[in-house]
């Protein structure tokens, strides 16, 4: 990437945190740690010290929209505090261009005694604007936000969509260079969502820098060109938003990085004896095995239409009554697709200590691709569903549509669902229906 229209660029950058020391390590062991902090040639070992961000690097273009992923803990909210000045790189260094407006979690920006009014023009100043600048923009900020009925009073009054309203409003219309943008769509109702979505269309068309921070998956792929996806502090994935979408939802569900195009030539049953859990935890090994077939024997290819039997081992060293299994079908983007539970069936099932267990799956809707299913089992608790044991990506399937829908099948991206359809002409037309119903 060229560096000469660079907007942002981070070289090597990290940050790290003392941490606390717990009550069981003595008090000797938390006195110790406090005068490290205050006697010169007492230094902190390694093991003191967590790394919320390490050996980071990457450049923004300018009018670039960059999106961030990550799950909680993987570092974003400390790399956006970095970028807006409010804490400093332990190393490494972040360099940005322009003007930079940021709005972070809801709380920060505003003085909570000061009025909407007054928190305006305070952040206009800060940004470096002169105040005529900060009045010409004044109408268009309080229409934006919707909020002219409260622009007097206290903002610790405002309910959190009101502030972030008014936050997003001053943010992205008092002409930043860069906006730095942290969950802004998941407060404020649905037409403001849609009109923060315009306007950070406009403002990279103008050519300002947005770095978007969203867990909604859809709302990265449809605002950003460009992602990097961030794990326990390091960057894992970088490239186009929708790669890193789907490279993110696959590490959601614990899918392989491995290629799937072999997967009907692979045994239809799977030992399940040393599968991973979530985060590589498993407590319990109860699953122990799992079988796909169709009606002429086992196999891992299907056509849509057919009818799916997956049967799964299961031992227990004790039994655990009312239970539950479920099997989570996820396509090749890190999608959801379809869920099985025994639950919509027969409610719970009488595990016992062990046995196999089947789930027929009669007119199997999927359609062409390569599926990876996720299997659970748990306990039922007053209705709230308690899982014992999990094994994502437990094994996969390849689904082909065929003449399931006849010859025109589905255009790309329509779904991953396929539904067959009747359709006719209403003898008489529009009139005989309007007359039907009584409105002619």
């Amino acid at each position: 990437m060229s560096s000469e229209r660079f907007a942002l660029k981070i070289e090597g950058l990290g940050k790290r945190y003392i941490v606390p020391h717990r009550e069981e390590e003595g008090r000797r062991a938390r006195m110790m740690a406090h005068l490290k902090g205050f006697v010169p040639f007492l230094r902190h070992d390694e093991k003191d010290y967590f790394w919320a961000l390490r050996d980071l690097s990457f450049e923004v273009k300018q009018g670039e929209i960059l999106g961030i992923l990550g799950k909680n803990g993987s570092g974003k909210s400390t790399l956006l505090k970095i970028l807006s000045q409010v804490t400093l790189p332990t190393e490494g260094r972040a360099v940005l261009r322009g003007r930079v407006g940021s709005l972070l979690e809801v709380g920060t920006g505003f003085h909570p005694d000061l009025t909407g009014r007054e928190n305006v023009f305070m952040s206009g100043v800060l940004l470096g604007l002169m105040r005529k600048h900060i009045a010409g923009k004044f109408d268009e900020i309080v229409d934006f936000s919707g909020i002219e009925e409260f622009i007097d009073v206290p903002v610790k009054h405002y309910s959190s969509g009101m502030y972030v309203r008014l936050a997003y409003a001053v943010a992205s219309l008092l002409q930043s260079d860069v906006l730095i943008l942290d969950e802004v769509m998941a407060v404020g109702d649905a037409a403001f969502r849609e009109k923060s979505q315009k306007n950070i269309e406009k403002i990279a068309n103008d050519g300002r820098t947005v770095l978007f921070v969203s867990h909604n998956i859809q709302s990265i792929r449809n605002l950003c060109q460009t992602g990097i996806l961030l794990s326990k502090g390091r960057m894992v994935a970088q490239g186009s938003a929708e790669d890193v979408a789907t490279h993110y939802m696959r590490f959601l569900h614990g899918l392989g990085e491995s290629s799937q195009a072999d997967v009907a030539d692979r045994p239809p049953m799977v030992s399940l004896k040393d599968a991973r859990g979530w985060d590589d935890e498993r407590p319990q090994r109860i699953l122990e095995w799992v079988e796909t077939s169709d009606a002429s024997g086992t196999t891992r290819r299907f056509n849509t239409g057919d009818t799916m039997l997956i049967r799964i081992g299961y031992s227990l060293a004790e039994p655990v009554d009312p239970s539950y299994f479920t099997i989570f079908f996820i396509d090749e983007y890190g999608n959801r697709v379809q869920v099985a539970y025994s639950l919509h069936d027969t409610g719970d099932i009488p595990a016992g200590l062990g046995g196999v267990v089947e789930c027929r799956i009669d007119d199997l809707r999927l359609v062409d691709g390569v599926y990876s299913l996720t299997l659970d089992f748990g306990r039922i608790i007053d209705g709230h569903l308690k899982t014992l044991d999990c094994v994502p990506d437990a094994t996969q399937v390849r689904v082909s549509l065929g003449n399931y829908l006849g010859p025109l099948g589905l255009r790309p991206n329509q779904g991953s669902l396929a539904q067959r359809t009747k359709w006719c002409l209403v003898e008489g037309g529009k009139r005989g229906l309007l007359a039907a119903a009584g409105l002619e």
